[in-house]
């Protein structure tokens, strides 16, 4: 039993062993939670390895065994029990380990023996244990096996395979070497054939060149001779159809004398013919050429607008075009129009030809003076004469003479310099349109002209080589305002901006020139050359619209996809062919401008082409023009030219220096400075006004002074300042052209606004406490000082209103002209922020004040009706004085003659209608708070509100104002008219009726609508019982305060409304409540509170609409 159990042991920790490594590869482990055995330890802490293998062999037994379906599934007790008998569980374990351990040597002997003969037997599931993938082709071993053996070949086949092999590559190659050689025998026929054949065709194009050129040679020869075109060119000398036609034979020659062909290399044989030809080819090549320069020069020189200078000018570009050279002869003619430009503008903006000018109009000034002066002396030696009187008693002192010599010196001298100046901006600006009518000339008929053969448009064939260096400062000018490129690409455009570049540059040096010694001189020349330009550009402008209908047809060529589409038709032709175009005999008169417009661009009759019929005529080119095109005509005559269109036109805008540039460009330079003389002299009188003035006691020290307020004289030579600058603008007086207006208007209104910050510092700072009198009413000092700086702002407020008729229309009266008048209106416009200005700083920190001290005082005369004047129960009203009669009338007396006499008539008229507004609207409401209101008390209020009235139209009168109903819209008047009606309301007197239907009749009266609302809810209350206190009680004020919480000092009415019902209601709610404690009352009309709740809301609400 024993030794059975040794061996038992043994085999056990023998497979325990062997199953250590297995243990951890094998899948039951994981699958049935029989890892657990590792780190398990002893009770006394120590790792027992031998019952820890044995626990774990034996479980892997267990699962072993399980896995094979030895141990029962169906019950789980029956299971358990079997686990529990521990003999039977290691009886079973064993047997279990022993078969195991006769398989694992069973395995390795196999492994052993696998491994030697098959080791990829062993590798493949040891590497699938592992967990990587491989393929299963165990199955199908045996096809493999036989597939290989029968694909294996032996030695022996593969040496005959290899032997018969090289015995057919033989054979091939033998065949091949015979094709090549058949082949290479062909191949070497056919390169002699066709070098043959090459030399006969190039034989024959050389001859067929030659040909050309001798056919081309015998065009442009006469009698065997080339012809001298250069000797024969000039306006009337040549014929240009033979010239256009020379040209082309020229062209075609130079293409061939340049072909390799018939020009050999260096040492290589020439041609006889070619070379003879040559020399008569070149010579006319360069009498071509000078006859086309010749003729450009002269009709740039000689510029006119006739329909035969325009039209050779077209023959003339046709020639360089056949010659290639159109592109550097546009820009020649541009550059050479600029050059004329820019001489014209040096002539005129430069250091010594201002100071010339200067100096030939003083010479001029003091010769006339001298003249005019000796006149007058001789003038008077006559009529002493004539007189009987001994002449030498006339004579004048020397001084005196002396004196109005030099104020005649000074008139003359200021006349001429007005016309040197005028002179010399005429002069510049006829040289400057000048050059810019032929460019625009050149523009138009590249724009109209095509080729007759190529159908090529020549303002296409010049926009598609670069722009010269000379203009790229222009092509990236027009490039940043997105109007440069190609598709709206414009010679006339690239010139003028480039000659408005240059200008500005010009004048900049100019006006830096010695330190800007010059400025001042040179600023006084922009009223005549703003005159000038605007009439070149009007002149232009007209000129460019009349040619614009013929430039229409000539949208094709810059069409919005880019390509090219020739202007003439579909069947050809070209109206540059026409003899009416080139010689002038159009039949029409060189008068009429239309016509020469579309001569110059290429049509006849009318602006229609010789092919017109067969095509529609394109009108799309105005919308994608660049600088020169404008809105469209209509094909006709442009019309006068607006105003409004040229100053919005690009070339204006480009000579006035542009929108947002930097100062650099065209006039705008001389604008600067011109502006910036101009205020130098506006402001120079500021300096003197509104000085502070100092005063010093009798111990030498300094006391605070009112400053010193300006003087009529000084207020009348700001208005002589301001009307002289105004005439600037004025083309008679000033040079200039009437557009200036609004500009010099502008530098006015600067000059008023620093003229107000002045006497913004002037006015005396007090308080409302200090404005007014309290006891007597009368003006402070300070009161007065203010009343006067009023006074001279509405005196220098007449003269800016008045300058801009008395500068433009008033000299020319009654010969004015409607150009006149939109100046003088034009100049009021632009000068009303400065009246504004001048008008608001008087009101805020004059008027508004006064107004509010005056007021005051007003309302505190006017709540005296609170203190029992209406409570008296005179029998006889006739004979007691009115309430208005004993407070009211004195005080309107003395404010009018205390202060509204010492206001100009506007500012009076201000004052006036603010107190009168006021004291209506406090008189209201301080009449509708009177309680209780009895009959006679309604006839003395009735009797006050006549005499109110009166007093109140006595005193608007005064101030200047037309009258009381025409105060803040007739509102307060209304108001006060309808008091009447409402003291004699009655409907209270029905006791039947509820206080709904009394709110419903009283919301119907006619006059309701004039009332303020608090009006109403306070006269309500003169009928209320005693328990429902009047809306002052209840805030615990004083009558005149609580109205002054409706009524602003200064009139308005609009934020105590909302307040005075919120306080109305209040009362209400306490009268309810009093109501509820003492029933017992005696007097007053328990439905006034009733009433109230009803119409409150609607009243509101209607005031809200």
């Amino acid at each position: 039993m024993s030794t059975s159990t040794s061996t038992t042991n043994s085999v056990t920790s023998n497979a325990a062993n062997a199953l250590a490594l297995l243990l951890r590869e094998d899948p039951l482990l994981v699958q049935h939670g029989l890892t657990s055995y590792r780190g398990e330890r002893s009770s006394t802490g120590k790792d027992s390895d031998e019952s820890t293998q044995d626990e774990a062999a034996y479980a892997y037994a267990a699962s072993l065994l399980h896995d094979n379906g030895d141990f029962s599934h169906g019950d789980p007790e029956s299971s358990s029990g079997w686990m529990s008998s521990s003999g039977e569980y290691r009886q079973r374990a064993s047997e279990a380990l022993a078969e195991v351990d006769r398989k694992l040597a069973l395995v390795d002997s196999l492994s052993q023996r696998i491994s030697r003969d098959a080791p990829e037997r062993v590798a493949g599931p040891l590497l699938r244990l592992h967990g990587f993938e491989l393929d299963d082709d165990g199955k199908n071993n045996e096809k493999d096996r036989n597939r290989v053996v029968a694909s294996t070949l032996t030695m022996t086949a593969t040496r005959e395979k290899a032997g018969r092999l090289h015995r057919q590559s033989t054979l091939l190659a033998q065949i091949a070497s015979r094709v090549e050689s058949t082949l290479q025998r062909g191949v070497t026929r056919m390169e002699s054939s066709t070098t043959r054949l090459s030399r006969v065709l190039e034989l024959s194009s050389t001859l067929k060149m030659i040909m050309r050129l001798q056919f081309e040679a015998r065009k442009v020869c006469s009698d065997g001779v080339f012809m001298d075109w250069d000797s024969s060119a000039g306006i009337g000398g040549v014929d240009l159809r033979d010239l256009t036609r020379a040209a082309a034979s020229v062209a075609v020659m130079e293409e061939l004398l340049a072909h390799p062909a018939l020009t050999p290399e260096d040492g290589a044989q020439t041609i006889d013919v070619v070379e003879k030809l040559r020399p008569g080819a070149e010579a006319v090549a360069s009498s071509v050429r000078k006859a086309a320069a010749g003729l450009m020069n002269e009709l740039q020189n000689h510029p006119s607008s006739s329909s035969s200078s325009l039209s050779r000018l077209g023959a003339t570009l046709q020639v360089y075009f056949h010659l290639g050279e159109l592109h550097d002869a546009s820009w020649k003619a541009v550059a050479s129009a600029l050059s004329l430009a820019e001489k014209a503008s040096s002539q005129l903006f430069h250091p010594a030809g201002v100071q010339k000018m200067k100096e030939a109009a003083k010479a001029e000034a003091k010769a006339l003076a001298e003249e005019e002066a000796n006149k007058k002396d001789s003038g008077m030696d006559s009529l002493s004469a004539s007189s009987g009187n001994n002449p030498g008693l006339a004579k004048v002192d020397p001084r005196q003479r002396k004196k109005q010599t030099e104020v005649i010196y000074q008139r003359v001298y200021a006349r001429k310099l007005r016309e040197k100046r005028s002179a010399l901006s005429s002069k510049w600006s006829t040289a400057v349109a000048d050059a810019a009518s032929r460019v625009w000339n050149l523009h138009r008929v590249l724009a109209r002209r095509n080729d007759a053969v190529s159908r090529r448009n020549f303002l296409e064939v010049v926009a598609e080589q670069d722009v010269p260096e000379e203009f790229r400062a222009a092509e990236i000018w027009l490039e940043q305002r997105m109007v440069g490129s190609k598709t709206n690409f414009s010679l006339f455009s690239l010139f003028w901006v480039q000659m408005c570049i240059g200008l500005g540059g010009r004048i900049q040096r100019l006006l830096k020139y010695d330190g800007g010694s010059l400025e001042s001189d040179v600023a006084s020349l922009y009223p005549a050359v703003r005159a000038a330009s605007l009439e070149m550009v009007t002149e232009l402008y007209d000129v460019m619209q009349m040619g614009l209908s013929s430039l229409e047809d000539a949208a094709a060529c810059f069409s919005s996809s880019g390509g090219s589409a020739p202007a003439a038709g579909v069947m050809g032709g070209s109206a540059c062919l026409e003899e009416s175009v080139f010689l002038g005999m159009s039949g029409l008169e060189e008068d009429d401008m239309v016509s020469r417009a579309d001569e110059a661009a290429g049509g006849f009759f009318g602006g229609n082409s010789a092919d017109v019929w067969t095509h529609d005529v394109d009108s799309g080119f105005g919308a994608n023009a660049s600088l020169d095109a404008r809105a469209k005509s209509g094909g006709a005559a442009a019309s006068p030219t607006s105003t409004l269109a040229v100053f919005t036109s690009a070339e204006w805008i480009a000579l006035q220096g542009g929108k947002g540039q930097d100062g650099t460009m065209g006039l705008l330079p001389l604008q600067k400075s011109f502006l910036k003389e101009s205020k130098k002299r506006l402001f120079a009188p500021l300096e003197f006004m509104f000085p502070e003035a100092v005063s010093v006691d009798g111990d030498g020290v300094a006391q605070k002074v009112l400053p010193t307020l300006p003087s009529r004289y000084d207020l009348a030579k700001l208005d002589t300042n301001i009307r002289e600058e105004l005439s600037l603008a004025d083309p008679r007086t000033g040079g200039g052209d009437l557009s200036m207006s609004t500009m010099i208007s502008e530098t006015v209104v600067d000059m008023l606004h620093e003229f107000c910050h002045a006497a913004r510092r002037a006015i005396s700072e007090v308080g409302e406490d200090r404005v007014v009198d309290p006891r007597t009413g009368a003006a402070s000092e300070a009161t007065k000082h203010n009343l006067r700086v009023a006074n001279v702002m509405s005196t220098l407020a007449t003269f800016v209103r008045s300058a801009p008729e008395n500068t433009f229309v008033t000299p020319y009266r009654p010969a004015q002209s409607p150009q006149h008048e939109e100046a003088s209106h034009a100049c009021s416009v632009a000068l009303l922020p400065a009246l504004q200005e001048m008008e608001n700083l008087v009101k805020s920190s004059i008027l508004n004040p006064l107004c509010c001290a005056l007021n005051r005082r007003i309302g505190n005369a006017i709540a005296k009706m609170h203190r029992g004047i209406y409570l008296s129960e005179t029998t006889d009203v006739s004979q007691a004085s009115s309430f208005v009669q004993l407070h009211l009338t004195d005080q309107f007396d003395q404010v009018a003659n205390a202060y509204l006499s010492q206001l100009p008539g506007d500012f009076a008229s201000i004052v006036a209608s603010t107190i009168a507004t006021f004291s209506i609207y406090s008189f209201v409401s301080n009449a509708a708070l009177v309680r209780p209101l009895g009959e006679t008390s309604r006839l003395r209020l009735t009797q006050d509100l006549a005499d109110f009235e009166l007093v109140l139209e006595q005193f608007v009168f005064k101030g200047g104002a037309s009258s009381l109903s025409q105060i803040a819209d007739g509102k307060p008047y209304a108001e006060l008219r309808a008091v009447r009606q409402l003291l004699y309301w009655n409907m209270l007197e029905d006791k039947t009726l509820s206080p709904a239907e009394i709110a419903k009749s009283l919301l119907r009266e006619v006059w309701v609508k004039d009332f303020r609302p608090s009006t109403l809810f306070h006269f309500l209350f003169s009928f209320a019982p005693n328990l429902l206190s009047s809306p002052h009680h209840f805030k615990r004020m004083d009558a005149g305060e609580y109205v002054g919480t409706m009524v602003k000092l200064d009139g308005s009415i609009e934020d105590g409304e909302a307040s005075a019902w919120m306080t109305c209601m209040a009362c209400c709610d306490a009268y309810q409540q009093r109501e509820s404690v003492d029933a017992l009352i005696v007097e007053g009309d328990r439905r006034i509170s009733a009433i109230l709740m009803v119409i409150g809301p609607e009243l509101l609400r209607r005031r809200r609409q």
